[in-house]
């Protein structure tokens, strides 16, 4: 289990498009290459290289003789490993072009694992929620950042319905702000009851998901930030089944843990500058 630890580790290294190709350009040589030759031929400023080749160093991907960078053998063992989850799971194409919210090493090996399906089409992701709900889903869960607009277009185009009968809800004060805001914010919440929703409050979340438990199989969706650091509305992973959002389930509950708590009410979700209020007392 140390070994499988040590790679996902060294996987999520690989993350950072820099990093990927210092290490495809030295496994490419092999004498290895001088400081100024990698700064050179990848056109990377000193300060930068310095930090991603100590990065990889950290991690045993690349060694360092005197003034020469090089590969190893651990090097070429992650590349592989590297490789073969590009060929197996497409999903990692995606990935190269997004942020995983994911720091614990074991969590992002179950998430390499968990089968997911990369949906660039919106509608069609609903529809598969609703396949995989029915009628009703018995508890859903969300954190992270909202984009109103898009979602109450894309539900109300797809003619959501479902009834969620529990509804936990995580985002933070800046997201929660532009929700009582909003316009139609009654219609997102006219699916489930008030008194079976529990609002929680963090400080930062810049991804999007949720959680998904019915009399069918239990489903996850997740959206992700790009390289710039922006969360990618536009593209969503989905997984289904229990052993499948296992990972995604310790990480809900793992923001969970150090939220604050929202006592919702009727009249809280009514009077807008109430909620205003609540919330900059929460934020004391």
């Amino acid at each position: 289990m140390k070994d499988i630890t040590i790679t996902a580790k060294a996987l999520a290294c690989l993350k950072s498009t820099k990093r990927f190709k210092i290490l495809e350009l030295l496994l490419e040589s092999e004498s290895g290459l001088k400081f100024t030759e990698i700064a050179e031929k990848l056109s990377i400023i000193p300060s930068t290289l310095e930090y991603n080749l100590k990065t990889l160093e950290d991690f045993n991907l690349i060694s360092h003789y005197k003034n020469i960078y090089i590969q190893n053998a651990y090097s070429k063992l992650v590349w592989n490993v590297y490789n073969s989850l590009s060929n197996l799971n497409p999903v990692i194409s995606y990935l190269k072009n997004h942020k995983i919210p994911i720091n614990n090493s074991r969590l992002l090996l179950h998430f390499l694992n968990s089968e997911p399906l990369v949906l660039s089409d919106l509608i069609s992701m609903l529809k598969l929620m609703k396949e995989w709900s029915g009628r009703s889903i018995s508890k859903f869960r969300i954190a992270g950042s909202f984009n109103l607009e898009l979602e109450e277009k894309v539900m109300r185009i797809n003619d959501f319905a479902t009834n969620i009968l529990n509804l936990e809800i995580i985002s933070t004060y800046q997201d929660f702000r532009k929700l009582i805001q909003y316009n139609h914010t009654d219609y997102f919440f006219s699916f489930a009851d008030i008194e079976n929703t529990d609002l929680y409050v963090v400080d930062k979340c810049n991804y999007y998901m949720g959680i998904g438990n019915s009399d069918k199989e239990p489903f996850g969706i997740l959206f992700l930030p790009n390289i710039e650091d922006e969360i990618d509305y536009e593209k969503a992973l989905l997984f289904n089944g229990k052993k499948n959002i296992m990972w995604l389930n310790k990480l809900f509950e793992s923001l969970k843990r150090n939220a604050k708590r929202i006592h919702l009410t009727k009249e809280i979700l009514e009077n807008k500058a109430l909620f205003d209020k609540y919330l900059t007392q929460l934020k004391k």
